[in-house]
């Protein structure tokens, strides 16, 4: 850039308009001006001294204000780094999968709102706040893992003056998201983040069997199992039993294969050699001693097809929502199939029964079936298949028959195997594929001698006098369970949560 190019200073330019103007009006400073024009000089320069003091004070405030912006700011990624750092604990991981919202004073609302993202509209008026005093840690199966009650504090301070605020986190079960809005302060100075988290539960010990306690009737004995030698086969096919109506009430722990208490813990679920007719350890996953419970909200009710006793096909429909369909019974025999098409969505059977007792919701002799299959090349995904029942509501699996791909809720009832031998397609040792949160899981005997239950104190019922000889085929658990996860949230199983990747990291102006 040349000189001529270059802007010059205000006071340059004054000097050279001053002194053309002077040079040609010298006669008239002879002529009595000098007085007059050495007051307007000093007037000028004086203003320009001025401006000159206020412009240099503008930028030290604007470079002040830059300063305690960033340090505010610096301040507010120490309260989300230290946040996050609480939730890597477990005892307070669980409060992962909670919301909490506090009130914005500016606007009488909520930070973020159902759908995480401040001033959307959905805001409310009251606060949400799923964190301050829960204490699952007194639960049973908290009381197994020994985490402790939630510590995390919402609040503190960094450094001298300096403190940071979570505002909100709100959980997207759905997309397994996390939204995070943290304000820090250094003096008058605020400055708020927002991340985004992608939060998964840890599904290691997932409870793929879990008896229950049917909330909210706890009059009745509940979480019996009694597998008499039946195979469990899957990683995740974990057992949680109720330790007060088994054999042995002081099973109050996890009991991994090969852990030494392991004959312990398959007497409580009367699969031992010498009571039951077991062959060894049968069992793939953990067996953990703890009663639990499962409070599923009703649904809406589908379409009423009433009873199913012939090869039907039943599909999903696709959207937003599961398909739903309400039957009164499944009883099917022969080579007879009930086949439930999940391709393009999943499907939700409320089963009714038919108001006998007791109510025998699903019944399968021979080979029949029930199969979640999909035609796009993909897996069946076992939470794409839900059977629910609410009532007294028995399912009694006879000969070689299978349901396969599903998920299984007995509100109060069991799920009686008493099978011969293995049904499910897959070939492997099974008559159940899936996930089943029952009140009890009961067995045929391997010889007239074994061990009786006595379930709900009954004697003589068919689960305990019918002797299937040598019967070992059972239950596999999938490996892939991600689609069950949204029903965390309804039992009080320890999830301890994780998060993982940022998706999107911004601030905002609150």
């Amino acid at each position: 850039m040349t000189k001529a190019n270059q802007k010059l200073p205000l006071r340059h330019l004054f000097c050279i308009f001053f002194c053309s103007w002077a040079s040609q009006s010298g006669r008239r400073e002879q002529q009595g001006f000098a007085l007059p024009l050495a007051l307007g000089l000093g007037f000028v320069m004086l203003t320009l001294g001025v401006t000159t003091v206020l412009v240099s004070q503008g930028g030290l405030n604007s470079s002040v204000q830059r300063r305690n912006g960033g340090a505010g700011f610096a301040v507010t990624e120490g309260g989300v780094a230290r946040t996050l750092a609480q939730f890597t604990q477990p005892n307070n991981s669980v409060l992962l999968s909670r919301n909490y919202d506090t009130i914005n004073q500016k606007t009488g609302k909520t930070y973020l709102g159902r759908d995480g993202i401040p001033n959307s509209g959905d805001e409310r008026g009251d606060a949400i706040d799923e964190w301050t005093g829960y204490d699952p840690s007194d639960l049973s199966c908290f009381r197994v893992k020994g985490w402790g009650a939630p510590t995390l504090v919402t609040t503190g301070e960094i450094g001298s003056g300096s403190s940071y605020t979570i505002r909100a986190y709100r959980f997207d079960e759905t997309q397994g998201i996390g939204t995070l809005l943290v304000e820090g302060h250094q003096g008058d100075q605020h400055s708020s983040v927002m991340i985004k988290l992608s939060v998964k539960p840890d599904l290691d010990d997932f409870p793929g069997l879990l008896m229950h306690v049917p909330e909210p009737d706890t009059s009745w004995e509940t979480g019996v199992l009694a597998l008499r030698g039946r195979e469990i086969l899957g990683s995740k096919g974990n057992v949680y039993f109720a330790p007060a109506n088994s054999p042995d009430s002081s099973l109050t722990d996890t009991s991994a294969p090969e852990d030494s208490d392991r004959q312990n813990y398959l007497n409580g679920i009367w699969s031992t050699s010498a009571n039951d007719g077991a062959n060894g350890d049968t069992i793939s996953g953990d067996i953990t001693g703890c009663q639990m419970t499962v409070t599923l909200p009703d649904g809406i009710k589908g379409t009423n097809l009433g009873t199913i006793n012939s090869s039907t096909t039943l599909r999903g429909v696709g959207g937003n929502s599961p398909t739903l369909y309400q039957l009164d019974k499944i009883d099917l025999a022969g080579a007879d199939t009930l086949t439930v098409d999940t391709t393009v969505g999943p499907v939700y059977i409320d089963m009714t029964a038919d108001g006998s007792h007791p109510q025998l919701s699903i019944t399968l002799r021979d080979t029949a079936k029930i199969l979640n299959v999909r035609t796009d090349g993909q897996a069946p995904r076992v939470g794409d298949l839900r059977i629910k029942a609410r009532a007294d509501n028995l399912v009694r699996l006879y000969d070689q028959s299978c349901i396969q791909n599903a998920f299984l809720w007995i509100w109060r009832d069991e799920l009686r195997l008493m099978t011969s031998g293995p049904g499910c397609p897959s070939g492997r040792n099974t008559n159940f594929e899936g996930v089943a949160w029952v009140e009890a899981i009961l067995s045929s005997k391997n010889a007239a001698g074994n061990r009786n239950v006595n379930f709900l104190g009954y004697t003589g019922q068919e689960y305990d006098t019918l002797v299937t000889p040598g019967a070992t085929s059972g239950i596999a658990v999938p490996e892939d369970v991600s689609s069950l996860s949204d029903l965390l949230k309804y039992t009080d199983w320890p999830a301890r949560y994780r998060f993982g990747d940022v998706l999107n990291w911004q601030r905002i102006r609150l």
